[in-house]
């Protein structure tokens, strides 16, 4: 049997910025309301990426997801044209327009569970997508990111299913 691992790292957005998002998350809480630097932080991941795959290591790249997640903001009740909603959002509910703009996609590693064709018993690649339905701002990657991996994956014969968890 032949297998292959791929390491996926998310690519830092331009919204990424340290709002304290991940209640329980100590680092996230540490850093609240800092500067952050949406460039320099995809540079160094960039760079982290090069590194793996000049070592030897198959490298895939995520993208980030729309940001400000605008669809989201209208179904909140927000309405107007997506500079008006934004506006909106920006005076009456401001921690709803860092949770839609928080760049989190770029941490792929809780974005799915994989179980390997050797570990399955009908020996095909087993997928779930993580629903992250526990903190909002998460809670909005999942259809992006099962979207992705259904692109990278089902290019596969062995893959069985993609599915996302319930919420």
């Amino acid at each position: 049997m032949n297998a292959w691992e791929v390491n996926f790292d998310g690519l830092v957005g331009l919204t990424h910025h340290y709002a304290g998002l991940s209640f329980g998350n100590e680092a996230s809480t540490r850093h609240r309301f800092q500067v952050s630097n949406p460039r320099q932080a995809a540079k160094q991941g960039l760079l982290k990426m090069k590194a793996l795959a000049d070592a030897g290591f198959p490298q895939a790249v995520i993208p980030p997801h729309e940001r400000p997640f605008i669809p989201v903001l209208r179904q909140l009740g927000f309405s107007g044209s997506d500079e008006q909603v934004l506006e909106k959002v920006a005076r009456q509910a401001p921690h709803w327009l860092s949770s839609v703009s928080s760049a989190s996609p770029m941490w792929v590693a809780n974005a799915a569970t994989i179980a390997p064709s050797a570990d399955t018993l009908d020996g095909k690649v087993h997928l779930t997508v993580a629903n992250l339905n526990n903190k909002f701002h998460r809670s909005l990657e999942a259809h992006v990111t099962e979207s992705l991996l259904k692109r990278f994956l089902t290019t596969k014969r062995n893959l069985a299913f993609i599915r996302r968890c319930r919420r």
